[in-house]
């Protein structure tokens, strides 16, 4: 499975791509939405990770870029974000976003929810991670994740 991780923080990016290859997914990156749009060109990502918040182009206008390229109205997308502001909030409230997480939360939620959002809609939970209560796993690797 790839994924796309967009983010303006470096750092964010390194420690995403880390986890996320350590549990055998191929990760691509972008430090805002334009390189992520060039990148998507030529790579067909199965989800994408964003910050709310980046220059250029943000996390919401590429959210609502995606949904309106055929083909891509169901990719798999979460929010990440550092903030809680009214932008945020509203960023979150499209019905057409499957999740949310607020960085700095434990790394086995993350890789809750990329397990959620790339099981096939049909045989997913009622519930995302964040509302069924997460296992918090950090060492431990449930079926379905990775490659």
């Amino acid at each position: 499975m790839k994924i796309l991780i967009v983010d303006d923080e470096p750092q964010y990016r390194l420690l995403l791509r880390n986890v996320l290859q350590d549990e055998g997914y191929e990760v691509f990156d972008a430090a805002d939405g334009d390189e992520a749009m060039t990148k998507m060109a030529r790579v067909k990502v199965d989800m994408i990770i964003s910050d709310v918040y980046m220059p250029i182009m943000d996390g919401v206008k590429l959210h609502r870029t995606i949904r309106s390229i055929p083909g891509y109205e169901r990719l798999p997308f979460l929010f990440v974000s550092a903030y809680d502001d009214q932008h945020t909030q509203d960023a979150v409230k499209d019905p057409r976003c499957e999740g949310f997480l607020r960085k700095g939360k434990p790394v086995g939620l993350l890789l809750d929810w990329v397990a959620y959002l790339l099981t096939p809609e049909d045989r997913r939970g009622a519930l995302p991670p964040s509302a069924a209560g997460s296992s918090h796993r950090s060492q431990d690797k449930p079926p379905g994740r990775g490659r």
